[in-house]
């Protein structure tokens, strides 16, 4: 009996810590019934998901997210990026490594679930804003783009970036995908993953969302290192 009692007791605690520590997105302060998880409560896809599967990351897929964006963003705070307009991108004085976040993706996987290509309303969550950058690769035959590739497309827009904005952003127009993946003060990333057809096509729709998030105008990019 006192076995039993021990096992039921640990059920009753384990729920209430849940209870506890579980976020109300709706009463969100940032976005009071705007935000993805107030507006989609149920986590399977959508009706607009027809034909869906490859719901969701592996964990393979997710350590490989996290190293690529470091790689990139390495890349950059070692001053080796030699693209960009006015010359190659300077070095950063600190440009931390980016570590996976359950919560931004969970919220992630919840928007792609919808099918809806495009950016949601609001991912904040309660420790952060959150950024976001969105991808879908659409083709006739299987659609088995591989993770890297997206994020490098996203990354790719440095060639694009003038590197007198590093210090102080004025426009993301052609390059809030690389300003954010390079974004100093970000330091958590987290994304979803869902395929499925629509309009002919096989649709593979990725998304992640970045906290702190990043693209602030007036703000840096990143430090320079001297």
């Amino acid at each position: 009996m006192a076995g039993s009692c021990s096992v039921f007791c640990l059920a009753i605690i384990a729920a209430v810590f849940v209870s506890a520590t579980a976020v109300d997105y709706c009463s969100l302060e940032s976005c009071p019934n705007m935000h993805t998880m107030c507006r989609y409560p149920y986590p399977n896809p959508g009706p607009m998901c027809s034909n869906w599967r490859d719901n969701g990351l592996t964990d393979d897929e997710k350590a490989r997210i996290v190293k690529k964006h470091n790689e990139l963003r390495q890349k950059v705070a070692s001053g080796k990026e030699t693209r960009g307009i006015n010359g190659p991108q300077p070095p950063a004085a600190y440009m931390p490594d980016l570590t996976w976040d359950n919560e931004l993706a969970m919220i992630a996987q919840r928007w792609v679930n919808q099918c809806q290509p495009g950016h949601d309303v609001c991912r904040n969550v309660q420790r952060f804003a959150v950024g976001q950058n969105m991808a879908i690769t659409m083709n006739s035959g299987p659609n088995n783009s591989p993770v890297e590739d997206m994020i490098q497309m996203w990354y790719d827009e440095v060639a694009l970036f003038d590197n007198r904005q590093v210090w102080r952003l004025t426009s993301i127009n052609g390059v809030g995908h690389y300003t954010q993946i390079v974004w100093a003060k970000t330091t958590k990333i987290g994304c979803g993953r869902i395929k499925y057809t629509g309009s002919g096509w096989n649709n593979h729709y990725f998304i992640c969302n970045y906290g702190k998030a990043g693209n602030y105008l007036g703000e840096a990019v990143y430090e320079i290192r001297k």
